[in-house]
């Protein structure tokens, strides 16, 4: 049985993030994008992120990122 690994999400990475958050803009309701973001795009807010010196974690079992979590300043957007 493998287990679930946590640790910190890389470029590499960006691909699939960007699969599991363009499903939650087009079907979920916990972000107000209204059209899912580009890889381009994705990796500006890694990027912006990362040098900012936030985390940005992967979860991956078996070598497939299964979800991700990152945290970033405070009300960086007007509606929050």
């Amino acid at each position: 049985m493998s287990t679930i690994a946590i640790r910190a999400a890389t470029p590499a990475d960006l691909d699939r993030i960007t699969e599991i958050y363009a499903d939650a803009v087009a079907h979920g309701t916990a972000s107000y994008e209204l059209d899912p973001p580009s890889r381009a795009e994705m990796g500006s807010r890694f990027d912006s992120l990362a040098a900012g010196g936030f985390p940005y974690l992967a979860a991956e079992k078996n070598g497939v990122v299964l979800g991700y979590a990152y945290a970033g300043p405070f009300r960086p957007r007007p509606a929050y």
